[in-house]
């Protein structure tokens, strides 16, 4: 994805996390499932598996994504784009928690800000 749609999307998600409150809560009924997923670290197979078994996020298809999205893998940038334009998509219904890999030092040292340099030439 050029980098000038990566910034639209960036920009607009920011816009939305802005407005979120910090604290989700959620409640599951016999309707309703969750699927809640952890540290993909930038293995984007996993998220592709998980999407493959349990389906696109939507609104009968809620999804928690528990941190680590990024770092040691090759395609944290990747993961970051789908993640945050089914958060567009869907706010209500795909949930993002904060885990320590999305930290400035952590992306240093594991590897996030070298692919995004990498990737999209400062």
């Amino acid at each position: 994805l050029h980098a000038r749609y990566v910034l639209q999307l960036l920009c607009e998600t920011k816009r939305v996390l802005k407005l979120m409150p910090n604290i989700s809560h959620l409640s599951t009924s016999y309707s309703k499932d969750i699927t809640i997923c952890g540290d993909l670290h930038g293995n984007l197979d996993d998220l592709l598996l998980i999407f493959y078994k349990n389906g696109l996020p939507s609104q009968q298809n809620c999804y928690v994504f528990n941190g680590d999205y990024v770092d040691r893998g090759k395609n944290s940038m990747e993961i970051l784009v789908i993640l945050f334009a089914f958060l567009l998509i869907y706010p209500n219904n795909l949930y993002l928690n904060r885990g320590n890999h999305e930290d400035y030092m952590m992306n240093l040292r594991y590897g996030f800000t070298k692919e995004v340099s990498e990737k999209y030439k400062v």
